[in-house]
């Protein structure tokens, strides 16, 4: 009895080993693969706004050189961003540049130039910063006004635009041309035109 148990053993062992495949003859049918599409988007399924950006420690409008922004500290101490009336946002919306800054090559020199408008105390005051090379900046004060207090609190009415090259000149008697990037300043129905001539810059008025 005791021999025929390990007979019946010995058999199912047998059985068993010439059932199971050897390493060398697994085919490919018998291993199981994810579906090439199933798994590239497992892969590429991220959570894209996870991923965070460096924030511009300069305001985005006023987009200008650090060493511009140390000069006006200096020029202009405790100046800021004035806040302009309702109006001076509208109108400035038909422009592609301003109503804070614009930029623009100003006295043709092929070096990038700002103009800006900055409140310092109860003023708005409107620059002109060239690029001299060198590191060098020039600044001229185009205007100085008084803001206007509306319910308390101080705005300006001004708003800056881009004159492009080759563009019309306000109030020109011969209808002359902006012979590089100029300068314009609007207020309510009035605009005047900064061009840099002969080391200065001169103005161009219009009521519109």
């Amino acid at each position: 009895m005791k021999s025929k148990t390990h007979l019946v053993a010995g058999l199912l062992l047998t059985m068993m080993v010439a059932c199971t495949p050897k390493n060398e003859e697994v085919t490919e049918e018998q291993v199981e693969v994810a579906p090439q599409r199933e798994a590239l988007d497992s892969i590429a399924d991220t959570r894209k706004d996870a991923l965070r950006t460096d924030e511009n420690e300069i305001s985005p409008n006023l987009p200008m050189p650090q060493p511009v922004m140390q000069l006006l500290t200096q020029r202009y101490p405790g100046w800021e961003q004035p806040t302009l009336t309702d109006g001076a946002i509208k109108r400035a919306q038909a422009y592609e540049q301003g109503p804070t800054v614009i930029r623009g090559d100003f006295n043709s020199d092929t070096r990038q130039d700002y103009a800006l408008q900055l409140q310092q105390d109860k003023d708005v005051v409107i620059l002109a910063i060239l690029d001299g090379g060198d590191g060098n900046w020039n600044v001229y004060e185009l205007k100085r006004d008084i803001l206007f207090n509306e319910r308390g609190t101080l705005k300006s009415l001004y708003y800056l635009f881009l004159t492009e090259q080759g563009e019309e000149l306000p109030d020109s008697e011969t209808d002359a041309a902006a012979p590089h990037d100029a300068i314009s300043v609007g207020i309510e129905n009035k605009t005047t035109t900064y061009v840099f001539q002969e080391n200065d810059f001169t103005e161009y008025g219009q009521s519109i």
